[in-house]
């Protein structure tokens, strides 16, 4: 294991983006400080700091050992954190983020699963939009998120899961889809999008992911919809088009679990078939506890069974 003395006057330096400004954070001389970082990228070897840069700017090499501390910093807590719960003899504590019709899709199967395996650890969930799953992850509330990949990974990395394909969903006895054959087990591609521009479609908010990705198919396609009754609960728009009140775009994966299946058509969408990612979302440089890490296992497996061809 590598031993870094006085991390902290590193970190300083790098905050401060100045020698002398992180000397007197310090209250250390500047020589002093200058000797330290010298020493520093001696012993490792790399130059760490552009000193001709000003202020000072991070090396590549910097950049990497800058993580490296940081993570190092994170897992010390974590240790400290851990070793405290168990002289206190309180249960490991497991925080996932997920959206609340994700997890009423996912759960009942991978939570029995993980419990077997770690019957001690205490799962705590924290169901919000997935806009803010993101927040969750970065602010560390979580140990990790499942959700669609976000926009900004400057403080987030993730591990992709699936490429979840999207469905098109309709009433068997809609007009527009009467008399063909397209099940959720056996999904064709719908015909022509053009057809839904006057008709219902039941979708998420517009700053949501998955919306995103359907205007920009839309456009696309040419197709602009007049009547959008946007819901911010997928349940909602299963029920809506259960009861043949228009059609919506969900994520194939959920769907398996409605009491309507019966009743619904379920159409890919475009060709090759539209998806959109699936991943498991983490703060960088953060630590994923053994149980964490099964969990996550656990979830690519359970999602693995839906790893539909590309071509269906």
């Amino acid at each position: 294991f590598m031993f870094v003395k006085n991390p902290e006057y590193f970190m300083a330096i790098v905050k401060e983006r100045s020698i002398s400004k992180a000397a007197e954070r310090l209250y250390l001389s500047q020589p002093y400080l200058s000797q330290y970082l010298a020493k520093l990228e001696s012993n490792l070897g790399a130059v760490l700091l552009d000193r001709s840069h000003s202020p000072l700017k991070l090396t590549p090499a910097g950049e990497v050992f800058h993580a490296y501390l940081e993570r190092q910093s994170y897992l010390d807590r974590q240790l400290v954190s851990d070793l405290r719960d168990l002289q206190n003899e309180k249960r490991p504590v497991l925080h996932i983020g997920v959206s609340p019709w994700r997890g009423s899709t996912l759960l009942p199967d991978v939570l029995p699963l993980f419990t077997k395996q770690y019957s001690d650890v205490q799962v705590v969930l924290h169901e919000a939009p997935v806009p803010e799953l993101g927040d969750l992850a970065a602010g560390s509330v979580t140990d990790f998120c499942i959700m669609h990949i976000p926009g900004d990974l400057t403080e987030l990395t993730y591990e992709l899961v699936m490429r979840e394909h999207i469905f098109l969903l309709a009433h068997r006895d809609h007009p527009l889809v009467r008399g063909l054959t397209s099940t959720y087990d056996d999904p064709i591609p719908f015909p022509d999008l053009r057809q839904l521009e006057r008709e219902r479609i039941v979708m998420l908010p517009p700053d949501w992911r998955l919306s995103k990705l359907l205007h920009n198919t839309f456009s696309v396609h040419n197709v602009e919809p007049q009547n959008i009754l946007v819901t911010t609960n997928n349940t909602t728009a299963i029920n809506l088009v259960a009861e043949n009140m228009g059609f919506a775009f969900l994520q194939e994966s959920g769907i398996s679990r409605t009491p309507y299946l019966d009743r619904l058509a379920c159409f890919t969408i475009g060709e090759p078939p539209l998806t959109c990612p699936m991943a498991v979302v983490y703060k960088k440089n953060g630590f994923l506890s053994p149980a964490a890490r099964t969990f996550i296992d656990l979830i690519k497996e359970y999602y693995s069974r839906f790893d539909r061809p590309a071509n269906l």
